[in-house]
């Protein structure tokens, strides 16, 4: 249960600090924000961690098991927005981002964990 509120104030702490234009900028890629939208909706993540992301990297690069497969995938996220969540990954964890969303989700033992993606102080969908 511990774990829980930590995930829980850990994320709600992040969504404060996101909703900041000047920080957001700097994790977003330039453009407008039905443009920056269009390459995040063609991101794809079907997976349970068994690899995290390098902490070197700004990128996401994990590797995995995909949720449908059952076979050994990577998942790459050059958007740097699925990234800006790995510090809240554990192995065994499961990440699903469908192509077409603009949403994910962390699947967590104990809790599910969902990111909705805004621009500009607007929530898309």
């Amino acid at each position: 249960m511990e774990l829980l509120k930590k995930i829980i104030i850990l994320s709600l702490v992040f969504v404060t600090v996101m909703s900041c234009n000047k920080l957001s900028d700097f994790f977003l890629p330039k453009g407008s924000c039905e443009d920056v939208a269009s390459i995040f909706r063609e991101i794809e993540c079907l997976q349970i961690f068994e690899k995290l992301p390098a902490w070197d990297s700004p990128y996401m690069k994990s590797e995995g098991t995909h949720l449908l497969t059952g076979e050994k995938c990577v998942c790459e996220d050059d958007t740097r927005w699925l990234n800006t969540y790995r510090n809240i990954l554990e192995k065994g964890d499961t990440i699903v981002k469908r192509k077409g969303e603009l949403s994910f989700s962390i699947h967590k033992k104990d809790t599910v964990i969902v990111v909705k993606w805004e621009c500009e102080g607007k929530v898309y969908e």
